[in-house]
């Protein structure tokens, strides 16, 4: 019986271990710059999140929809219940209109990606 005991309690903490996952809830999901000069150099958001799950969330990498646009992350597990930053730069050099570009997160949590957006319009002086 003891034997039979300590299997289902080595059963049970190996499914709930299996269960822990990390979890990226964005606290800001897109930033609008508005009117920007084309001449006057780069422009920088930092999109903030927390780890709302309960294991180490690690951002694998980000993705951004032009050159222009370039995202650092860090690779610092963020614990359960802390905060993590990605920090975007855009480059309005030879660019004028306006402009909607996405930035694709990509973390440790299964099949997830995260979608944040920075908009606004290049002008001309």
């Amino acid at each position: 019986m003891k034997r039979l005991s300590l299997i289902l309690l080595l059963l049970f903490a190996a499914w709930g271990g299996l269960r822990a996952q990390p979890a990226l809830t964005l606290l800001q999901k897109g930033y609008d710059l508005g009117s920007i000069p084309e001449d006057g150099g780069t422009v920088s958001r930092v999109y903030t999140f927390r780890n709302s799950g309960n294991a180490p969330l690690v951002v694998v990498r980000a993705e951004t929809s032009c050159t222009c646009t370039k995202a650092d992350i860090s690779k610092k597990p963020v614990m359960p219940g802390q905060e993590g930053t990605v920090t975007v730069t855009y480059n309005p050099r030879r660019q004028h209109g306006a402009f909607n570009k996405a930035i694709s997160i990509y973390t440790n949590v299964p099949g997830a990606r995260y979608v944040v957006t920075l908009r606004g319009e290049v002008t001309v002086r």
